[in-house]
């Protein structure tokens, strides 16, 4: 795994018990006091960094959920929810996923598809223009394809983008090199996900799916039923059923790991964590 601020190998999983390990607050972005002022924040930068571009006015608030989601928006979302929160990454969901039969107030994460990442294979189409800039940003000696995590990137305008708008590095900018997403599709088993990536390193088994294509830039995101989905190229369509977990940001998302190793004895600890107001 490499960071912008970071590229060196990440250290061993040191083993540490879940007891001492911060248990991470995550939800569904809601019209909440935070959800609310992350929404209203949204809609002003929107109008005034991005004059009204209409691949980001996709959100709607509806039965106290915001609905809706495509990499553009959540990325902005990222931006304007940190230093507090951010949006989930790929080990983020991956450990509420498996955390939440273990839990009295889970997150449901099951419901819709949730942005997570982008997925660079080749700098060829779909998404050519994008995929060259992200590539011009990688660490030469990264290997493909690259796994690019949304959440610690920054939305910028770009006269020259399709869409007028591309991505840029930051010191919180996430990405890997994960072999699988060269491979064909198939089933995968849960034991099969590596914790410090969220994602799996081999194919085989029958309780969830991977969608996987061969060239370009393509979003990676959690589907409705689990699955792994890596095909999308429409980077800018957004659907009723998108949605987007805020996740608490004093918790690294690289400090994840830890905490799926303890989740057998989580409930009672997750129990006992004081309530956020």
């Amino acid at each position: 795994m490499a960071t912008a601020r970071d590229r060196k190998a990440r250290p061993p999983f040191t083993g540490k018990p879940l007891r001492d390990v911060p248990i991470p607050a995550a939800k569904l972005w809601r019209d909440d006091e935070f959800g609310t002022a992350v929404l209203s924040d949204y809609n002003e930068r929107l109008q005034k960094d991005f004059g009204e571009n209409p691949f980001l006015k996709i959100y709607k608030v509806a039965a106290g959920i915001v609905h809706g989601s495509n990499p553009f928006a959540a990325c902005l979302v990222d931006m304007i929810a940190r230093p507090e929160a951010r949006i989930a990454t790929p080990v983020d969901l991956q450990a509420i996923l498996i955390s939440q039969d273990r839990t009295s107030t889970p997150v449901d994460v099951r419901g819709g598809y949730k942005d997570a990442a982008f997925v660079l294979r080749s700098v060829k189409e779909p998404n050519s223009y994008i995929a060259e800039s992200l590539a011009e940003q990688l660490d030469p000696k990264t290997e493909w394809p690259v796994v690019i995590w949304l959440s610690g990137l920054e939305l910028v305008k770009d006269p020259d983008s399709p869409r007028g708008l591309n991505f840029k590095f930051t010191e919180n900018t996430t990405y890997h090199h994960t072999p699988i997403l060269a491979e064909k599709s198939g089933h995968f088993d849960d034991d099969a996900v590596d914790p410090a990536m969220g994602l799996p390193t081999r194919l085989g088994g029958t309780e969830r799916y991977l969608y996987s294509v061969e060239e370009g830039l393509s979003r990676l995101y959690f589907g409705r039923g689990s699955s792994l989905d890596t095909i999308w190229d429409e980077l800018d369509n957004s659907q009723v059923d998108g949605r987007t977990v805020l996740v608490d940001n004093t918790v690294p998302a690289d400090r994840m790991p830890d905490y799926m190793d303890g989740l057998d004895a989580a409930l009672d600890v997750l129990e006992r964590r004081p309530r956020r107001k």
